[in-house]
């Protein structure tokens, strides 16, 4: 079963051309400005000619570039060439928690850099981390690990600079591509249900009901340090970002997998029978191979 991210949807926005045909939409909480309107639409939508001009469609307010919260309602787009939505796949990700072996590198230079969960903001105490107590927090990986080909493939690697694949952790490996999240919120973080704005000033955008609290607050500086080479990617979290427009927002709005399934259940078909369900199957075991092979990785280190 997977969920629909439409249904709570409370902006709209259409072809002012074809004003009955829906371009796509987003659950506002309050952090998106008339600005970030404005630029999402840049992701969204293709166009071809003068610039756009966005209309509220029943007071007929003219979306500006400012800081203004944007309003909940319908948009009308308009535009002197032909509108079309951006067709860039958008890429599923498996619910896959990274494993916390204390030998982890990524896990261990997550933690140490960290030690809280840089989104919300909440720190791990004192006492905690020197017992190596961890509960309720985990490191996330902002690139999908299960897409290491696809990291290859658009040379992602070029955005790590902290270590070298020839060192043996691969490049998906470095803190640069995560950071620590509480529990929860690395969940929805995997679903594309909040993400980070690298380009207005780090804040977060939470393109669901809000119960944790978290839209509009700012990415904790410890993980963005520029003078730290452990530093979190820009360029990363710009590409979630854009995923989660993509998923949230465009037209044909993408699905929030189940992933807590009760025991005894049919995960397997359950995964196949529902939406990218040979895709997800496929990153599923992906994801389960990357950890077995870790595993085994480390207990031949071990016995060496």
């Amino acid at each position: 079963m997977s969920l629909n991210r439409s249904l709570l949807r409370n902006v709209y926005f259409y072809d002012a051309a074809n004003p009955g045909v829906i371009l796509g939409g987003l659950f506002r909480n309050g952090s998106i400005t008339e600005a970030n309107f404005l630029d999402i639409l840049g992701i969204i939508l293709i166009v071809e000619g003068n610039p756009l001009r966005v209309q509220e469609r029943v007071l007929g307010h003219i979306v500006s570039r400012t800081d203004t919260p944007l309003k909940i309602g319908v948009y009308d787009i308009y535009c002197d060439a032909s509108i079309r939505v951006e067709n860039e796949p958008w890429i599923p990700r498996s619910i896959s928690h990274s494993a916390t072996a204390r030998d982890d590198r990524f896990c261990h230079e997550v933690r140490d850099r960290d030690r809280r969960c840089v989104i919300s903001g909440l720190i791990n105490p004192e006492a905690h981390i020197q017992a190596d107590n961890w509960s309720g927090f985990q490191p996330a990986h902002i690139f999908p690990p299960e897409h290491e080909s696809l990291w290859t493939q658009c040379d992602y690697g070029r955005e790590i600079t902290d270590i070298d694949d020839t060192l043996g952790t691969p490049k998906i490996d470095s803190c640069q591509n995560g950071f620590l999240l509480g529990s929860g919120t690395h969940t929805k973080f995997d679903q594309y249900l909040i993400a980070v704005n690298p380009d207005d000033n780090y804040k977060i955008v939470v393109f669901d009901i809000d119960i944790f609290g978290l839209d509009g607050r700012i990415l904790d500086p410890v993980c963005r340090n520029p003078d730290d080479p452990r530093r979190v990617s820009d360029q990363l979290l710009r590409w979630h970002f854009r995923q989660s427009i993509f998923a949230n927002v465009r037209r044909v709005r993408e699905p929030i997998f189940e992933h807590d399934f009760p025991p005894g259940h049919d995960v397997a078909g359950e995964i196949l029978a529902g939406p990218y369900g040979q895709e997800r199957f496929a990153l599923e075991i992906a994801s389960r191979l990357r950890g077995f092979l870790k595993d085994n990785r480390f207990c031949h280190e071990e016995t060496l």
